[in-house]
């Protein structure tokens, strides 16, 4: 799946391409696209295919996959993929430490009744922060009007 996110004036523009070959394009607002970069690492790493990316790329847009009627009506994969992604920006920012990661995941499937069990090393998420630093640092050298190109696989 190809994913652009281009800086666009005041405002960043996520742009995805669908199974069918269209093209899902959304404004994401004018600050830097932590979440949706973090998503990108995350959908990755644990090959969800229903997360936020895999449902765009099934023909879901942005707006419905931010209604919250829509998303009680998701996979778990959907939770699963926004839980591991809040993470990884948590170790990101310092608010948790690479050895609490696999425990705040955890706390917060239990809290939201979900059964996956996240079974990857402190190396692994350790990989994953290392990846999305790498995006974020590619994003801020970015200058107006650019646009940042990843492609999500999914195996």
């Amino acid at each position: 799946m190809k994913i652009k996110i281009s800086k666009k004036g005041n405002r960043n523009q996520l742009s995805c391409q669908r199974k069918d070959g269209g093209w899902e394009i959304a404004d994401l607002g004018p600050s830097l696209p932590f979440h949706d970069l973090a998503h990108f690492i995350t959908e990755q790493k644990l090959q969800l295919t229903k997360g936020f990316y895999g449902n765009i790329y099934q023909g879901f847009t942005v707006a419905q996959l931010s209604d919250k009627g829509v998303i009680k009506t998701l996979p778990h994969e959907a939770m699963v993929a926004e839980i591991v992604t809040r993470a990884l920006q948590s170790l990101y920012s310092g608010a948790c430490r690479l050895d609490q990661f696999r425990e705040m995941v955890s706390e917060e499937f239990r809290a939201q009744n979900i059964s996956y069990r996240l079974a990857f090393s402190e190396k692994e998420i350790e990989e994953m922060l290392l990846q999305y630093q790498t995006l974020i640092n590619q994003w801020e050298q970015l200058s107006e009007g650019d646009t940042l190109e990843i492609d999500l696989q999914w195996n």
